[in-house]
């Protein structure tokens, strides 16, 4: 979409076109716009579809059908996020996102939520990391609902079991002082990290979506973002979608267990945690092991921008306070009525948003195809199987491939400790759990140790799985099996995946040819100084108050120091008149730096247009789209 701002250089009713999807609109959203950009408009009277059914879920249909109320989550269509076109800037693009996300929410929900006034219906919630609204009704309401154009599925809000509990039920372990590092930290090399680089997850900060926490467990208290040493401030380090309590609990004692394997360290000598040195956040999504969709949307909504027990999701939302990396060590099975679909958004919302969702790959093996519950069936999600001490993958951990959406996506990405694994509980003691969900905070805790030594690999979510996937050691089964398509001794897999993470192999892999601090075979290009990946649609572009200057944000942290700019600029009333890009001209190419100089007024009445390119070694970004999807031309700067 062409988007536009008014500029005080030009006349008043000049317009600078600016490069960058994520900017308010101006012109455009008042219905004028340059010939060739399509403006599509929606008032409260939406247009009604004739097949309103096929939108409603079956699960939901069911219900409905037997003449029950239920609650019914309205999914309208995502926000149009590239995560390759944001900021490098982890602060900034978690803002950024959460802005886009909330003004698409705000115009995209308005007539639904017109209408559903009109009719006397009230909204229990909204969210914007998915875009949806919460409501309860009857079947007439849930048809009324489906029909509207802007509509994409009704799903219902069962509550379903989160946990496995014939798997990772505790086995209990002696609340005394333990012989160092837990199996599963020497196992992923993660003591050998905190020996040879003396960093143990300083400056990260990770979140537990999962049972709750005791806070006070002597193993993480000191690690809680919300505990300053002396006293405590929950405000924006939990959240409860449960209850709304203001102060961290944990009903069942997984989220506990998870956290402290992510961070766990009493300082004598029970070192149950991979990253004792990093923060943790933590939100409560499950009520003793069982969740519904709408407690786990809440917290990955609030997980985009923190905001204080009782405070508004959206006046006293905080997204620099997001954490880096979550861990979900839960399911949302779709035999017990979840949508494969409802999640997907909000996984590929804080994706987004340079936050990792980690994703503990499921209890259901050993068969092949039993991955096939939200999260972990996702693309987006950095999904995890299980191991145990003797380097063989699980029975209980889940396989691949993913066929419930048809994708047919290799799954899970890598493994972890998982059987038997010690951590804390609530109460001050410590317990032995079996999971694939003791194995997702396992590889939390691995990023954590990662960027806290090479901040650089911060923004750049596909480089460190890069990194974890190829420095992985192969996993042991117990029988001779494959999934899928798989050829036998095949590396990746859909049993163990690229196999058993090691953290100090990721950050030794090498060769590091130009020295960025990443290997070369997950560098797209190494003999370019600091190329880490293909530039995309360029973010940020701005024209200065001084009239003359033009600027943009720099790709350097994703696309690399090696980055350089084309500028291309025109006539907005050429191209009002023309309909296309072709009196764009190359006002400036090869940038090194992210500012251009223009001296030129545009002509009294009109307006300059400019668009901002970016390429590197690893290759040429785009001009970006106009607002039908289609690239834009534009042969200027070659």
């Amino acid at each position: 979409m062409v988007l536009f701002r008014p500029a005080v250089f030009l006349s008043a009713a000049g317009l600078a076109c600016l490069a960058g999807t994520l900017l308010a609109l101006s012109a455009t959203e008042s219905g004028s716009s340059p010939a060739g950009e399509a403006v599509t408009t929606e008032g409260n009277s939406a247009v009604m579809s004739r097949v309103p059914d096929a939108r409603i879920h079956p699960w939901l249909m069911n219900r409905l059908q037997a003449g029950n109320i239920e609650r019914i989550i309205v999914r309208l269509a995502p926000a149009p996020v590239d995560p390759s076109a944001l900021p490098a800037d982890p602060v900034e693009r978690k803002k950024i996102v959460h802005a886009l996300l909330r003004r698409h929410a705000d115009r995209t929900q308005g007539p639904l939520l017109g209408w559903l006034a009109a009719h006397g219906v009230a909204v229990v919630r909204s969210w914007s990391a998915v875009n949806a609204v919460l409501i309860r009704g009857n079947l007439d309401l849930a048809r009324a609902v489906a029909g509207r154009v802007e509509v994409i599925e009704l799903s219902g809000d069962p509550w379903v079991r989160g946990l496995d509990e014939s798997v990772a039920s505790p086995l209990l372990a002696p609340a005394a002082i333990d012989s160092g590092p837990e199996w599963g930290i020497v196992a992923i090399n993660a003591d050998d990290v905190w020996a040879t680089y003396n960093k143990h997850g300083e400056g990260v900060v990770v979140m537990s979506a999962d049972t709750g926490v005791d806070w006070t467990h002597p193993a993480i208290q000191g690690k809680y973002r919300g505990w300053n040493g002396t006293s405590a401030d929950h405000s924006y380090s939990w959240h409860d979608a449960i209850q709304n309590l203001a102060v961290p609990l944990d009903d069942h004692s997984h989220g506990t267990h998870t956290t402290g394997t992510m961070t766990g360290d009493d300082g004598a000598g029970n070192q149950v945690g991979v990253a004792p040195g990093a923060k943790w956040v933590a939100c409560r999504n499950m009520d003793h092991g069982n969740g519904q969709p709408s407690t786990y949307i809440d917290c990955i909504d609030w997980a985009l921008a923190p905001y204080p027990a009782n405070g508004d999701p959206i006046l006293d939302a905080h997204p620099e306070l997001a954490p880096d990396v979550i861990n979900n060590s839960w399911g949302c099975p779709a035999s017990e009525g979840c949508s494969v679909n409802t999640l997907k958004d909000a996984f590929d919302s804080i994706l987004a948003a340079g936050i990792m969702p980690v994703v503990s790959n499921g209890n259901n093996g050993p068969s092949c195809e039993t991955t096939g519950d939200p999260p972990a069936l996702y693309a987006s999600s950095f999904s995890v199987g299980a191991t145990d001490i003797n380097t063989q993958i699980a029975s209980f951990s889940s396989r691949g491939p993913v066929t419930q959406d048809g994708s047919n996506r290799r799954k899970p990405n890598v493994s972890a400790p998982g059987v038997n694994v010690r951590s804390s509980v609530p109460g001050g003691g410590y317990s032995n759990f079996s999971g694939t969900s003791m194995a997702g905070p396992h590889t939390v805790g691995a990023v954590a140790l990662m960027w806290s030594v090479r901040p650089q690999l911060r923004p750049l979510l596909r480089i460190t799985e890069c990194l974890l996937q190829r420095t992985a050691h192969p996993v042991g089964n117990s029988f001779a099996q494959t999934c899928g398509s798989d050829a036998p001794g095949a590396r990746p897999n859909n049993i163990w995946g690229w196999g058993l993470i090691d953290v100090l192999a990721a950050l030794q892999y090498g060769p590091d040819g130009d020295v960025d601090g990443i290997a070369d075979s997950c560098d797209c290009a190494a003999a370019d100084g600091g190329a880490f990946e293909s530039p995309s649609e360029v973010w940020g572009v701005s024209v200065a108050a001084d009239e003359e200057t033009v600027s943009w944000a720099s790709q350097a942290a994703t696309a690399g120091t090696g980055t350089r700019y084309d500028v291309s600029r025109g006539s907005v009333a050429a191209l009002r008149s023309s309909g296309n890009w072709s009196g764009a001209s190359c006002y400036a190419q090869n940038q090194v730096v992210t500012t251009v100089i223009d001296t030129a007024l545009p002509s009294t009445g009109d307006s300059t247009w400019y668009l901002v390119r970016a390429r590197n070694g690893c290759g040429v970004g785009s001009w970006g789209n106009s607002s039908n999807g289609t690239a834009r031309s534009i042969t200027a700067c070659p």
